[in-house]
Order: C-alpha cells, then sequence, then structure tokens
C-alpha cells in the first residue's frame, strides 16, 4: 500500500508542477548540462582560481538533475559516485567506506526563491527515483545546516555526522568553512524518504499561504468601530 500511495504521490507532483510551468528531469543533453552549469557558476558560491581547478577534479561522472520553468533553468542538484571519486573523504575525512552518493551543487535561482521548496522538492523527487531505479541506498550532503534541517521535514531519520576541525583541515574544505558554505555534514536513506508524506506537506504549507494572503472581506453594511474595547 505504501508503494502505491508514494507513486501516486510523485505523479500527482508531477502534475501540479506541470501545471505550474515546471519540469525536473535527468541531465541528458549537452546543452541541458551547459544550463545547469551556467546557473551554478552564475549563482553558486565561486572559489578562488587555484581551489576551482582542483575541485573541478572532484566532480567526474556526477548524475545531474535540472530544473526549468517556462523553458529557463531555475535549479540543478548533482549526485556523485564514491566508486567514481570519493570527495568527502579525500576533502572533508568523512564515509571512508563510500557508502554513500554525495549531492552536490545544490543550488536554486535567486528568481524563483518564492518557489524555492517546489523547485527543491521536485529536485529531490528525480534524485528519489533515480536513486530507487539504480540501487543507491544513501546520500551524504556537506554544507550549510539550514539544508539539514529543511530536509528533516521531509525525512526525521536524517542524521547529522560530528564535524571537526581534522573534517576542515584540507586548504579547500577549510575556506568552504571560513566562507560560510560548510558547516556540517548529513546522511540520509533513500528508503526513509516517503513522497506521500512529503506531498500532504507541501500541500499543507500551500494551503496555509494561501489562507495567509486571501483578502478579508467585509460586508458593506456592517459597522465598523475605531475605537478600542
Amino acid at each position: 500500500m505504501k508503494k502505491l500511495f508514494d507513486h501516486v504521490a510523485i505523479s500527482v507532483f508531477g502534475a501540479i508542477a506541470r501545471m505550474k510551468g515546471y519540469q525536473f528531469r535527468l541531465v541528458a543533453t549537452e546543452k541541458e548540462k551547459m544550463d545547469a552549469e551556467w546557473l551554478f557558476r552564475t549563482q553558486g558560491y565561486k572559489l578562488p582560481s587555484d581551489f576551482e581547478r582542483e575541485m573541478y577534479d572532484y566532480k567526474p561522472e556526477a548524475i545531474r538533475f535540472i530544473a526549468y520553468h517556462m523553458d529557463k533553468v531555475v535549479g540543478t542538484v548533482s549526485l556523485a559516485d564514491p566508486a567514481a571519486i570519493n570527495r568527502p573523504y579525500l576533502l572533508h575525512g568523512l564515509d571512508a567506506d563510500g557508502e554513500h552518493f554525495e549531492i552536490q551543487s545544490l543550488i536554486v535561482s535567486k528568481d524563483h526563491r518564492e518557489c524555492s521548496q517546489l523547485v527543491l522538492l521536485g529536485l529531490f523527487k528525480e534524485m528519489y527515483q533515480w536513486s530507487l531505479k539504480n540501487g543507491i541506498r544513501s546520500w551524504i550532503s556537506l554544507g550549510l545546516r539550514q539544508l539539514y534541517i529543511t530536509m528533516r521535514r521531509y525525512n526525521k531519520q536524517i542524521k547529522l555526522l560530528p564535524i571537526g576541525a581534522e573534517n576542515r583541515s584540507h586548504p579547500i574544505a577549510a575556506w568552504l568553512f571560513a566562507n560560510h558554505i560548510f558547516d556540517s555534514c548529513a546522511v540520509m536513506y533513500v528508503e526513509d524518504f516517503s513522497p506521500f508524506r512529503i506531498l500532504m506537506k507541501f500541500l499543507k504549507k500551500r494551503l496555509k499561504n494561501l489562507r495567509k494572503h486571501m483578502p478579508i472581506s467585509i460586508p458593506a453594511n456592517a459597522e465598523v468601530s475605531l475605537t478600542n474595547g
């Protein structure tokens, strides 16, 4: 029954996104790859040139996902296979066994921050479905604690790993920490996500926002007092 509810939830969320003009998919063309790179290059963090060249070597064969709104790129995220290169271990000394696929280059366009939840969930939906199809059990995310707090709304089993000085001793890791790009590490298991529960939370928040912005109607014959009490 859970699988049925989750399948329905994914379909419903996809339909809502399409009605609003959003598309989420696996990067499969050169144009999509260039769009994802452009968004991160123009709106993501920028490393010093020496670090940037080195960081590029830590990103081979990453699986990329992209979000479009009316054919304009508005979000991107990648999943990196630790068998290709284990960046969390090489840069931060974490996940020595290479158990978890790393979430990389997550960004939502500044022009769509008012719909950031929809874009974020759409990208994670694509990662979730791809991971299930390809036998990926878990993800690891290095970034700001705010992302952990956001994801904890949808996966209560997400876990923070302890971060110490030894996890930011590499020059790139130290720079990311000093510039408030990285301050925490979280591990989450794919099976702990429930698309049905996520959809219900998403709809509940949308309904709450609608109610908050609904105009208050006052009947024409109502008496309005301007005095206290």
